[in-house]
């Protein structure tokens, strides 16, 4: 088990951190930085190759994984991948244990549209299987506590490898694993020095189960559904397991490719277990290799055969040296510095979990990733909307746009369910997505009052498009999805007597309160169609419908805004002050925050949260049935409302970052309100935010988040003996479930966080490059990452003031950026270019493949490169300043 907190700060003698958070205000977005401030240092960038000179994998190895004792949980344990095959490894007294998913293992249902929750349907719905555990018994307790003298494991990140070594009184063991990145074939590199011959076994065994969807509520108590269709078997090549599905099937299979005796067996023990036999031997070095067939309906044992066989001796180490090559093109497409160790390295884990699990012929489930470890538990088992769509927000900046296509692929290939939805059940043309899908593309049917999550799955497709500029992706998946879902956002408004477009009925994200004129239903309308029609503009295509939206942008209901109330704000001397909360004492401009909509049964305007007084909490309490994060909607995801409002906008941009301070920092891992703080230019509050993320939010010592409440999730990580009081919905009747055997992981709280680091940095959302827009004043940092037009941005940052900035342009396009300084110096390759200057922000023309080098006037660009660089891999568990986070495990033996 993961250390509790209590024992982390026993164990590195630190005290928790008291207090609340300090108040927070605005960062260097809205005023001029003096380069005259930082002090002279040469930078580690070159400027003409646009990389930076720091020694390779030293880089990456800083933020390694190390593991000083085994972990003895899978939630501990070391993920690896390739984007379409995910293994998870951990170990037992004696055992090495690994769980091996592929993302196309579908086992499909017999219906078509399902219902979420329905008692009947649950554990017969579409589910992604598992493919199988892979289990090397070596028969001595080298893992255990009681006989360990030395142990050291390591997560590579520059190379997807991990490394095992094990020190006992009944010998040393060594272990290698990882994922070929091409082919999706794992492979094992195993090495045991006994004192005594040992016969060791490595098992292929696969035992299906119930999906546990709802684990936390509710079951079905039929325990064979999920069982059948397993065969194990082996021959004289390898051992084998072929699995059928419902409408689909595949094979696993396993052998030794290399090893220094002859003495080793093939066999079935049974249906769902085969064993590969090693000798009894005190020194043995075997390599071996599995692999996962793609799932269709013809697949066989022999599709894994055919791989396993053109495996040669020589296979592992290039597999190795090639996977190395691919994961090392990867790293380079982005740089991440932000100044604080422990969030640098919370963040490439982030960037390495959506490698490992994204990129795959079906996106990774927000849920475990491709790392499910409790045989076929699916946790929530659907691609839930507001989830899932968090894992690809911070991965357009880092480069990977790869990543982020199989998951519209799958929002694409569900156009015509959702286009047959808006027919059937709103008569309406368009399409509507529910906020809970399966893989085909069905929508649940208990979510119909919840519109928007087919506006933000096309501006997802917008993003995409204006990251990578790929005309034949915008005119053959976004726009058409784009359009479909702007023909069904006008079924949602009505046009009333004051002339203006106001929202039907509907509910903030996933609330379920009944609102007209709700907030998230008024941005998506706007940032949907203003994106529409864009795109039309860039194919160069009018369609005859575009004048009702033109009418509709320009005669929508205004976003809905309050008084706070005078217990949240009071005026004084002229000046408005926060009374509640952790800015309390905070001055704001106004009084006033955005409303969630009106309450049709309540019939006044709503809030996300209410004030509460009962003398004892002088806070905030969410009212129930309002989705928390409805207020952020204006900013992100929307895209609405970013700096570039701070002038256009000022009534608006005010109250929506007093509304931002106001309400408590973020109330849930998938709160993006950190990336609203980014957006908004409260470099401080960010700081408050991220500083405290990681013991808030992140809950096993992979790195590993979770979504749940602040102060209850760690129950999940801590509470061995924990139960629910479940429903078993065949029987009709309550019992205690033990929670331990259902556990997870989250990926939306790390990809909020990697999402705030990166905004932080670098903002691009409405085409104006801003450095530094929410970066702490007096801190360094630096960075390389993408921006919209296909640009490559590198900046350092010295104690608050931007330094340098290059800028990469990869498509050719021209750019705009706002400049951090009064005068500016713009060349490319050495040569000064012209440049034009409106408003601090500073525009000019690039060709494919420029290097754009932007300093402030009269630097003298000589000194400030040329630096060298040592970076050396990490050695230990590395623990958050606060105590109660850690990243690896140390010595406990």
């Amino acid at each position: 088990m993961t250390p509790t907190r209590r024992d982390v700060l026993k164990l590195t003698g630190l005290t928790l951190a008291g207090g609340l958070i300090p108040a927070m205000g605005s960062g260097p977005a809205a005023r001029l930085l003096s380069p005259s401030s930082a002090a002279v240092s040469r930078s580690a960038f070159n400027p003409d190759s646009a990389t930076w000179n720091i020694p390779w994998p030293g880089r990456l190895s800083r933020y390694d994984l190390v593991y000083q004792s085994p972990p003895r949980d899978p939630l501990q344990g070391f993920p690896l991948g390739n984007g379409e095959i995910g293994v998870l490894i951990w170990c037992e007294d004696s055992k090495i244990v690994a769980a091996v998913n592929k993302s196309d293992l579908w086992d499909d249902a017999a219906f078509g549209p399902f219902h979420n929750w329905d008692k009947k349907e649950e554990d017969l719905s579409t589910t992604l299987r598992h493919a199988c555990r892979i289990l090397i018994d070596l028969k001595l307790p080298v893992f255990s506590t009681l006989y360990l003298s030395g142990f050291h494991a390591r997560l590579c990140l520059a190379d997807g490898s991990l490394t095992l070594e094990s020190d006992s009184p009944f010998g040393k063991l060594h272990f290698k694993a990882f994922v070929d990145k091409k082919t999706g074939v794992l492979f094992y590199d195993l090495k045991t020095d006994f004192t005594e011959n040992i016969p060791v076994n490595i098992s292929l065994e696969r035992f299906g189960s119930r999906t546990f969807s709802h684990w936390y509520a509710q079951i079905n108590s039929d325990a064979s559904i999920g069982t059948s269709g397993t065969e194990a078997s082996a021959d004289p090549s390898g051992v084998y397991i072929f699995q059928k599905l419902a409408s689909t099937q595949f094979a696993v299979g396993g052998k030794i490719i290399k090893s220094n005796t002859q003495g080793f067996s093939y066999h079935q023990e049974h249906s769902r277990r085969a064993l590969i036999s090693l000798e009894s031997k005190m020194v043995t070095e075997t390599q071996l290799a599995f692999s996962v067939c793609d799932a269709n309906p013809d697949a066989s044992v022999q599709d894994v055969k055919d791989t396993l066989d053109a495996l040669t001796d020589n296979s592992l180490a290039d597999s190795l040296h090639d996977s190395t090559a691919v994961w090392n093109v990867l790293w380079n497409r982005s740089f991440m510095d932000y100044g604080d160790h422990y969030l640098n390295n919370l963040w490439h884990l982030t960037m390495y979990y959506s490698l490992c699990s994204q990129g795959g012929k079906y996106p990774g489930r927000f849920n475990n990733g491709l790392w499910a470890w409790s045989h076929d538990v699916q946790n929530w088992n659907f691609y839930f909307h507001w989830n899932q769509q968090q894992s690809y927000w911070p991965l357009n900046a880092a480069g990977h746009h790869d990543l982020v296509m199989p998951y519209l692929d799958l929002r694409f290939n569900s156009l015509p369910h959702a286009k047959k939805h808006a027919r059937d059940f709103f008569k309406t043309e368009g399409a509507f997505i529910s906020d809970v899908t399966d893989r085909r593309g069905y929508n649940s049917l208990g979510e119909h009052h919840n519109h928007t999550p087919v506006a933000e799955i096309a501006l997802d497709f917008w993003r995409q498009y204006r990251f990578t500029g790929d005309q034949v992706f915008l005119q053959e998946k976004a726009l058409p999805f784009m359009l479909e879902a702007a023909r069904f956002f006008v079924s949602l408004f009505v046009k009333e007597q004051d002339g203006l477009y106001h929202a039907k009925e509907g509910t903030g994200y996933e609330g379920w309160i009944k609102l007209r004129d709700g907030l998230t239903e008024l941005v998506y309308v706007r940032a949907l169609f203003s994106a529409t029609l864009s795109a039309l503009e860039v194919v160069q295509q009018s369609l005859p419908e575009t004048a009702l939206w033109k009418e509709m942008l320009a005669k929508l209901a205004p976003l809905p805004m309050i008084k706070a109330g005078a217990k949240s704000i009071t005026g004084e001397a002229g000046k408005w002050i926060i009374r509640r909360g952790v800015n309390t004492g905070k001055e704001v401009v106004a009084d006033k925050i955005v409303a969630a909509g009106w309450g049709i049964k309540e019939d006044k305007w709503l809030t996300v949260y209410h004030e509460a007084d009962d003398g004892k909490y002088h806070g905030f309490n969410l009212l129930d049935g309002i989705f928390p994060t409805v207020a952020s909607a204006p900013v992100f995801p929307s895209g609405l409302i970013g700096l570039a409002d701070r002038d256009k906008q000022p009534d608006l941009f005010e109250t929506l970052k007093t509304t931002a301070l106001l309400y408590p920092p973020g109330v849930t891992g998938w709160d993006p309100l950190p990336v609203v703080l980014a957006r908004l230019g409260l470099a401080e509050a960010l700081e408050a935010v991220l500083t405290r993320f990681p013991e808030r939010w992140q809950i096993y010592a992979n790195g590993w988040g979770h979504w749940g409440m602040e102060h209850e999730i760690n129950k999940d990580a801590e509470w061995f003996f924990r139960a629910n009081q479940v429903t078993d919905g065949i029987r009709k009747e309550k019992f205690p479930l033990p929670m331990w055997p259902f556990r997870h992981m989250s990926m939306e709280s790390m990809a909020v966080f990697a999402t705030a680091l990166n905004e932080s940095l670098l903002q691009s959302h409405d085409g104006v490059l801003r450095i530094a827009p929410a970066f702490p004043a007096k801190k360094s940092a630096r960075f390389t990452l993408h921006a919209v037009g296909g640009f490559e941005v590198s900046a350092e940052i010295q104690s608050g003031v931007v330094r340098w900035i290059s800028v990469k342009s990869l498509q050719g396009n021209v750019c705009h950026l706002e400049s951090p300084w009064e005068k500016v110096k713009v060349s490319v390759q050495g040569k000064n270019l012209r440049h034009e200057v409106e408003k601090g922000v500073i525009s000019f023309e690039t060709k494919k493949s420029d290097m754009v080098l932007i300093v402030p006037d009269g630097i003298n660009v000589k000194e400030l490169f040329g630096a060298s660089e040592t970076a050396e891999p990490n050695q230990r568990a590395r623990f958050h300043p606060s105590g109660k986070a850690q990243l690896g495990l140390p010595k406990m033996f």
